[in-house]
């Protein structure tokens, strides 16, 4: 109850600086937001231990068989080369007159959030992208998304901004590969390009070109050797084995929100299916298959999960926050068709990896392959159905 206090006076606090900043009359942003000060972390102060400890991130060295490791997003066996270097994070628009969207199959994980318009937007991170034909189309950056991809140590891509993370973005903190728009002082110049997509609006019609992102990374000078620190952040179940979760609930249709609302989930008719014999979960948008653009194929996923997060509005244009440090919020885990409930814990500085747990404190443990996170505003986990 005290973290929740502590959380919610955060909250109130930014949203009275902002509205002094506003009646100041700050520089006005792109598509007319205000800028002004979010803090350093929507968290900060609010992390104290209770009852549950902390599992630490122990780091242990890889095994190495002929020439493979098992992959960190995956769990699967992936070329040595891949494997040590540092995946891309690149933002894909998921409004309904934009899809489908293209290189998607290739993803490894990918987080959905809500955004502004209740709608959703999607992360996705690659290891192997460079034999894509393209990625997108693609969207602009918010401060969460941002901090969703230090947890894989990945090079972030974007091209747009809410003005609440231009800072961060311009501040050589992040490796980041930033479209040329207003506000942005270093952006890439190869990567990004439009196509043509008849009866689509232009801001549907920008991709991501793999030559153009390696010309970028290496122009940018970027060191794509995971760090030396890096702590993975999914825990798999060994070689030949399965994660069964034998006597655990059943899950086989998933709604991370609902059938409406204002829950992000809800307005783009997020739906995920669980299918027996592969054991994958299929994904449907908007009532339909999502499907890749460019193979044809709905997207199916191993594990999902469900990450219930504390958040905000920022302002009048409906501009959303999330807290990515946190300390004992809830999750579900859902992986051969089997729900595990528990918690999360990321209280570290931003980079600093989520972890799943079950109640009695063990961490949960993933099926090898592909991963959808869906961030789970708090407000709104009433709206979650899961049959």
């Amino acid at each position: 109850m005290r973290e929740k206090m502590l959380f919610f006076l955060l909250l109130l606090s930014m949203t009275i600086l902002a509205g002094c900043n506003q009646a100041e009359g700050v520089e006005e942003g792109e598509n007319g937001e205000y800028v002004f000060n979010t803090e350093d972390e929507i968290l900060e102060g609010s992390l104290e231990a209770e009852s549950e400890p902390i599992v630490g991130n122990e780091r242990k060295v890889r095994e190495v068989v002929d020439g493979k490791v098992r992959s960190y997003l995956t769990g699967e066996w992936i070329d040595v080369e891949l494997g040590t270097r540092r995946p891309l994070a690149i933002m894909l628009n998921n409004r309904a007159e934009a899809l489908p969207m293209s290189g998607l199959a290739g993803a490894e994980v990918i987080y959905e959030c809500p955004v502004e318009g209740r709608i959703t937007r999607w992360l996705a991170f690659y290891e192997d992208w460079e034999d894509l034909e393209r990625i997108g189309s693609v969207r602009s950056c918010r401060q969460y998304f941002l901090d969703f991809a230090q947890e894989f140590d990945a090079v972030y891509a974007h091209y747009g901004q809410a003005v609440y993370v231009l800072e961060d973005l311009n501040s050589g903190k992040y490796d980041v590969l930033s479209g040329g728009t207003k506000g942005i002082k270093h952006p890439v110049g190869a990567m990004y390009d439009r196509i043509s997509r008849p009866g689509k609006a232009t801001e549907h019609t920008l991709y991501a070109f793999p030559g153009g992102i390696k010309k970028d990374i290496e122009k940018k000078g970027y060191n794509m050797e995971l760090s030396e620190d890096f702590s993975r952040k999914f825990k798999f179940a060994q070689e030949g084995e399965t994660a069964s979760y034998e006597g655990y609930p059943d899950a086989v249709l998933l709604q991370p929100g609902g059938t409406g609302g204002q829950n992000g989930f809800g307005g783009v008719k997020a739906v995920f299916e669980y299918h027996a014999s592969d054991q994958k979960y299929y994904r449907s948008t908007y009532g339909n298959p999502h499907t890749d653009e460019l193979t044809g194929e709905q997207l199916a996923v191993t594990n999902v999960i469900f990450q219930y997060c504390d958040g905000t509005v920022l302002d009048a244009k409906d501009y959303l926050q999330f807290a990515t440090q946190s300390y004992n919020n809830d999750c579900i885990v859902f992986t051969n068709g089997k729900m595990i409930e528990g918690y999360w814990n990321n209280p570290g500085e931003p980079g600093t990896p989520a972890r799943y747990y079950q109640k009695d404190n063990s961490e949960i443990v993933l099926n090898p392959g592909k991963t959808f996170v869906c961030i789970i505003w708090n407000d709104y986990a009433g709206d979650v159905v899961i049959q």
